[in-house]
């Protein structure tokens, strides 16, 4: 069927403002933060419900339209982008946020509520959902379902995958299938819930779950420190490992991160000494005796581990060294073209990693603006190459295709993932089998064979 005979057919099936064809809307509706691709749907819808959705796209599968999930768009991979004239789902407005669960410890949410929004419900008894990222203001429970989103507290609480206990999602075929049905307990075959966390939006649309959540740590406290070189962040790792306190955040950021963020924020920085690298520890300290604090932080200075630090004195501060981590990326991001890459190797391989591939970019592609940052504890690290100003776009996107083997080789030397976080989408389906062999593809392909036959639910994605 053409574009215009389908769009007849939603204007005689839908009220108004179900849809639109405004240019505005399919540009900022069509693709995501990655910035890289040009977005070109044909449409984007806005469902209020799961019913609507299954109406949808049993629509779309009796007109072979293809249809692309979207939701907060706050991914970088390009796996919520329409570029073939796709119809995009938005699921913003199924966005209901109900009543904790008190007994259970469980929220149930549409895929539309934003991640913060969720947190503040969840805050109001002393809970969270523990998956929390700088983006939690713009994204989508059912996006960072989806991506099986991480954040800045894997190394305490584990991806979304921990914390989603059932989910409601559509079949391509309008099919309403919910999945696992709020159970802890459920061994009774397969667990397809587990299937459509990660799966960027290719088996099914996801319009609701329940989450789980768990209290809220008590005694959080901030350092901020400056070290030499990765192998100090590694080693300082291992010792916060060791120590008295439950890590909740380890996160890194090189100086030239800091200085983006420093600038973007208006922020002082708060150390007196400038390093080639800094860490953000956040940890809760049960014991709540400050005198083993001061002692365990004497340690680690007279160990020569660290050059400088400071320890949060104030809520205020607290909240400022934080807000340096978290403002790194838009800090980079804003108002420039930048390639991106969330990159993961073994902790342990971390150092030699770095060094390696920044090297390489040093002598190689020595006019490239190379920022790294990440979280340490689930060796995540971003890798973000910002275009320089006298260099054309296409120019450094076809330099960059060049630089992303590099990149990936050294990935796969050190057995790592080419996308720790962010998913596969458009822009890294070429680099799939840096990290997965061929007969884990042919898996995949024949999952989404069984739940898509006709491939239209975002088509093109990963493989």
């Amino acid at each position: 069927m053409n574009s215009s005979s389908f769009l007849q057919i939603l204007e005689k099936t839908y009220y108004p403002g179900f849809f639109t064809t405004d240019k505005h809307d399919l540009a900022h509706f069509g693709v995501d933060w990655g910035g890289i691709l040009t977005p070109n749907p044909l449409a984007i819808v806005f469902p209020k419900n799961t019913e609507e959705v299954s109406s949808f796209l049993k629509l779309c599968s009796a007109n072979n339209i293809n249809v692309v999930p979207s939701g907060g768009r706050t991914g970088l991979s390009g796996g919520a982008t329409a570029s073939n004239g796709e119809v995009v789902l938005s699921v913003s407005k199924i966005n209901s946020i109900n009543e904790v669960d008190v007994s259970s410890l469980t929220i149930r949410v549409g895929a539309g509520a934003v991640t913060q929004n969720v947190h503040e419900r969840a805050a109001k008894h002393n809970l969270i959902w523990p998956v929390d990222f700088a983006a939690k203001g713009s994204s989508q429970i059912g996006g960072n379902i989806a991506t099986n989103a991480g954040g800045v507290r894997v190394i305490r609480y584990g991806n979304a995958r921990s914390w989603v206990l059932s989910i409601k999602a559509v079949l391509m075929s309008g099919d309403v299938i919910e999945f696992n049905g709020d159970l802890e307990k459920n061994n009774t075959g397969y667990d397809l819930r587990h299937l459509l966390i990660g799966s960027e939006g290719t088996l099914a649309v996801i319009t609701e779950a329940t989450l789980k959540l768990c209290p809220k740590p008590e005694n959080l406290s901030v350092c901020f420190f400056g070290l030499e070189d990765m192998h100090s962040v590694v080693r300082l790792f291992s010792e916060c490992r060791k120590a008295f306190f439950q890590i909740s955040a380890f996160e890194c950021l090189t100086d030239v991160c800091l200085q983006s963020s420093l600038a973007f924020t208006g922020l002082n920085s708060p150390l007196e000494t400038k390093c080639p690298i800094y860490v953000l520890l956040e940890f809760e300290d049960q014991t709540r005796q400050p005198d083993q604090l001061e002692a365990w932080l004497s340690q680690v200075f007279e160990s020569g581990l660290i050059k400088d630090g400071v320890l949060a004195q104030s809520p205020r501060e607290f909240k400022e060294l934080w807000q340096i981590r978290e403002s790194t990326p838009e800090s980079i991001l804003t108002g420039r073209v930048v390639l991106q890459h969330d990159v993961s190797v073994p902790v342990s391989k971390l150092p030699d990693f770095s060094r390696s591939v920044l090297e390489k970019y040093k002598n190689d592609y020595p006019d490239f603006e190379v920022f790294v940052f990440g979280h340490i504890g689930d060796g995540n690290l971003h890798i973000f190459i910002r275009k320089p100003e006298a260099l054309d776009t296409a120019t450094f996107i076809t330099r960059c295709r060049s630089s992303d083997t590099d990149l990936f080789d050294f990935v796969k030397k050190f057995t790592g993932s080419v996308s720790a976080e962010h998913g596969i989408g458009l822009l890294k389906k070429h680099a799939l089998n840096y990290s997965r062999q061929e007969n884990e593809v042919q898996l995949m392909r024949a999952i989404k064979k069984a739940f898509d036959p006709k491939n239209l639910l975002n088509p093109g994605k990963i493989f």
